[in-house]
């Protein structure tokens, strides 16, 4: 068989496989490529963040007990919120913390960064892989009075990036020329070769450190995305609490003030009733009917407060604001906060994920400013190359049998390095900026905790002394109903008794979630809060 037919066949075979990886690899095939790859990357430095956040955490010790304490501990929470209607959808914080996560908008967009960043990192170490390239081409050329030539070329090459900075490659190829007719149209011509080739820097740009830069700032850039993101799971948590919570509030309030409307009436029919009798007069009536609008417009007002919320919690969440739901009326746990401050502030230096994010970038700038040191070091490299050589008329003489090598070492005498020298003295500057920068972060993170946990203590004494306001507002209620009833007190009295009394809830309502969201956002200041897959804490 003649080479002009072996080859010919090499090409068509050639020409159906790569029709064929033409129709398999679609848009489709590369998406799910990325997708396991992406996913195998985030899956494993995602575990491997949670688990050494795990077994690296500490806990606060407790406070230590006083017997002023005990006093100051508040008491039960009172029963609040009944239950909602017949909803057509019943939203209670749990479920709001799994639509948000599946549908929220923005937290979808932060998770679709992350894998962005994964798809950043896989093409950065896939480029410190062993790198595979190789060409097919064939050519037939032909002219008025000449012979037609066949031409083929095929090539094949390797190159590895080496631990010590080098680099390693392999290449060989072969190409071919014969006429159309064959060889007694003209003369064939093959050649083939093979090489290896060896650089490695001596000086300037030698070594893991400098020549692996790239690879070891992506597997930090990606472990850092990965905190970013937990620690952005936990605020957006905490959001959605917050939200909820708001709602809660707010649908209490409108209860109340539903009740505060319901008296309203019920004081103006009494009025009226007693007015009839002549046991009240004009003046009364009137400040009762007018009371009755007050509260009227208040109530109307309350409920397009809440409406509103209430559509704009549902856009939040990623719902339609025709999709009809009812906020499940539940009150905040109450866990009075009793951690040592010192002791508080310690866990967070180390828990907290955002400072060991700063803290590795503060290696990232020192590695920066040993880099631009290396970067001031004279170009001095080694190479060595060998290779095997062959050609001939026919195939079996175009074997690669005559062998060839090289072997030398080149030096760049360093006579400017301006560029180099401003490169070295800004990483400096920036190293010892990134340290401030650090210790400033740990004075404010000191800061925090202990301004939370003060806070916190405010709070729950707030909280205390609200609910023994309630207790003597209901008093003053009751009495004032009685002297209002015996004629001894005047409808506005009693109105402003109830106002107080709905202010009092109202505001204990208020400190109740206050203080269940400042807890959160502590535990999470603390690095000992926990998100799971749907958005609850741990």
């Amino acid at each position: 068989m003649t080479a002009d037919r072996i080859l010919a066949r090499i090409f068509r075979c050639l020409l159906i496989v790569s029709m064929a990886c033409g129709g398999a690899c679609s848009t489709r095939y590369w998406i799910e490529d990325a997708d396991l790859e992406v996913d195998d990357v985030l899956d494993g430095r995602t575990k491997a963040v949670r688990t050494r956040r795990i077994n690296e955490l500490k806990q606060p010790l407790p406070e230590a007990e006083s017997p002023a304490d005990e006093s100051l501990t508040p008491a039960t929470d009172d029963s609040g919120g009944g239950g909602g209607g017949e909803p057509p959808v019943e939203i209670d914080l749990d479920s709001a913390l799994a639509i948000a996560v599946r549908a929220n908008r923005g937290y979808l967009s932060r998770r679709e960064a992350l894998y962005q960043s994964g798809l950043s990192y896989s093409l950065t170490e896939f480029q410190f892989s062993p790198q595979v390239s190789s060409t097919l081409s064939y050519l037939f050329a032909d002219s008025e009075d000449a012979v037609g030539n066949h031409s083929a070329n095929s090539g094949f090459s390797v190159r590895q990036i080496l631990p010590t900075g080098g680099s390693l490659s392999f290449t060989s190829s072969f190409n071919g020329l014969w006429p159309e007719g064959g060889q007694a149209s003209g003369n064939n011509s093959f050649g083939s070769s093979v090489g290896v080739n060896f650089s490695q820097p001596l000086l300037r740009g030698g070594g893991y450190l400098v020549a692996w830069e790239s690879l070891t700032q992506a597997q930090r850039s990606l472990i850092y995305s990965i905190r970013d993101f937990e620690m952005f799971r936990e605020d957006f948590s905490i959001d959605v609490a917050n939200r909820f919570f708001d709602l809660v509030s707010q649908k209490e309030s409108l209860n109340n003030q539903e009740r505060r409307y319901e008296e309203a009436v019920f004081d103006r029919e009494l009025a009226e009733a007693l007015r009839s009798v002549d046991r009240q007069d004009d003046q009364a009536v009137f400040i009762a009917r007018r009371q009755e609008i007050i509260a009227n417009n208040d109530l109307l007002t309350a409920r397009a407060t809440y409406d509103r919320a209430l559509d704009e919690f549902k856009i939040f969440l990623g719902m339609t604001t025709s999709t009809e739901i009812v906020i499940k009326e539940v009150q905040p746990p109450f866990d009075p906060v009793r951690i040592d401050r010192d002791s508080a502030v310690e866990v967070a230096r180390n828990n907290r994920l955002d400072i060991r994010t700063q803290r590795e970038r503060l290696e990232d700038s020192r590695r920066g400013l040993m880099i631009a040191e290396d970067s001031l070091l004279p170009d001095l490299s080694l190479d060595i190359g060998y290779g095997l050589g062959g050609g001939g008329t026919t195939l079996g003489r175009a074997l690669p049998d005559d062998y060839s090598y090289t072997a030398g070492v080149s030096l760049t005498v360093p006579l400017q390095r301006k560029a180099e020298r401003n490169g070295y003295v800004s990483s400096l500057i920036a190293f010892r900026q990134a340290k401030r920068d650090f210790e400033e972060s740990l004075d404010r993170l000191e800061l925090d905790i202990r301004g939370q946990l003060r806070d916190l203590r405010s709070v729950e004494l707030q909280i205390q002394l609200q609910k023994d306001q309630i207790r003597q507002e209901n008093q003053a209620v009751a009495v004032t109903q009685i002297r209002y009833e015996n004629g001894e007190a005047s409808n506005r009295d009693l109105n402003d008794a109830r106002q107080s009394l709905t202010d009092a809830k109202n505001r204990l309502i208020q400190l109740q979630v206050q203080h269940f969201i400042n807890r959160l956002r502590l535990l999470r200041n603390l690095g000992l809060l926990f998100i799971d897959s749907k958005g609850k804490w741990q």
